[in-house]
């Protein structure tokens, strides 16, 4: 199973999650993906400064959000970034979700034709097509894979049919298996090799000696998801529907508190590693029997330990062995 290292990007600084690159790298991990908030960080620039401080580890956004750029300029950007990487980036796209993009005061359409579009036009850019009237770009000097990021199952088949990896999160093990089944059937259709697409899973991790203040942090983290419609759907189609009605309730009654309490231990265990260091590295060990063979580790706050803190403790703990 690769083993890689995701970064929030709003909970670092540049320079620190290029230190976190560093340390991955010598830590024997395969990869290395950046975040990108809406307002609050630029992963693209970011895992620019990752490919100039490093020299074997796969760089990549994990996401660059499609609303954000124009694709010609996105591809121009990732086209640089492949020559800095020397052919080590990797291009994940992601529409982030309605909520927040709207907040943004951006734009919202079908995120699946918003993924397709902009897939063909950064391609295209990135073989030296320029727009008409405007002069040709050079293409990229390696051929860059383009990931998509996706939640509905739609969305993991419209990936094998157009796209070269599709990256999961918050998956439970079954999940994860109706993911990459419904991505073989969109490649089988598209004609494509199914093997050729590449799967990752961003699993979250909390690591703490004392499970009850992982588990907080745990919980901490997830409501946000859970309070959105997308994710919760997915939750629910997971078997914890009950769980997200719960949340459902108690965010409708201003109680955050309550929608807490409402994720039970049994769906933090299914999605995120939590606990000790031991216990996680059991956790994982299941992802990897379930049939996970790529999954990319992100630290979280746990306590009074920061993000910088929590990465150093899974690099040490977790890491490849």
């Amino acid at each position: 199973m690769k083993i890689g290292l995701t970064v929030w990007g709003f909970a670092t600084g540049v320079r620190e999650a290029v230190d976190l690159a560093v340390l991955a790298e010598e830590s024997g991990f395969d990869s290395v993906f950046m975040v990108e908030g809406v307002c609050s960080n630029d992963a693209l620039t970011t895992v620019a400064g990752m490919a100039g401080r490093t020299s074997r580890i796969a760089i990549g956004t994990g996401i660059a959000n499609v609303f954000l750029r124009h694709p010609v300029m996105l591809a121009l950007a990732a086209a640089a970034v492949d020559d800095l990487s020397d052919g080590r980036f990797l291009l994940g796209l992601g529409p982030n979700n309605r909520e927040m993009v709207m907040r943004a005061g951006l734009p919202w359409k079908d995120p699946r034709e918003t993924l397709r579009e902009t897939t063909e036009t950064v391609r295209a850019v990135l073989a030296g097509e320029g727009l008409p009237g405007l002069r040709s770009p050079r293409p990229a000097k390696h051929l860059v894979a383009i990931h998509w990021a996706a939640m509905a199952l739609e969305t993991c088949e419209a990936a094998g049919r157009h796209a070269d990896g599709l990256m999961l999160y918050l998956c439970t093990a079954e999940r994860y298996r109706r993911a990459t089944a419904r991505m073989r059937r969109g490649a089988e259709a598209a004609k494509r090799d199914p093997a050729a697409v590449a799967v990752s899973l961003l699993i979250p991790i909390f690591v703490h000696r004392d499970l009850p203040t992982a588990r907080q942090a745990a919980r901490e983290f997830l409501v946000h998801y859970a309070g959105m419609s997308h994710y919760a759907k997915a939750f629910a189609a997971s078997g914890f529907d009950a769980d997200m009605e719960g949340v459902r309730r108690s965010l409708a009654g201003g109680s955050r508190a309550d929608a807490m309490a409402a994720l039970s231990d049994r769906l933090l265990d299914e999605v995120l590693l939590v606990g000790p260091a031991a216990r996680c590295r059991e956790q994982l060990d299941a992802f990897r029997k379930a049939g996970v063979d790529w999954v990319s580790l992100g630290p979280q706050r746990v306590g009074d330990e920061d993000l910088v803190e929590q990465a150093g403790v899974v690099m040490r703990e977790l890491g490849p062995r």
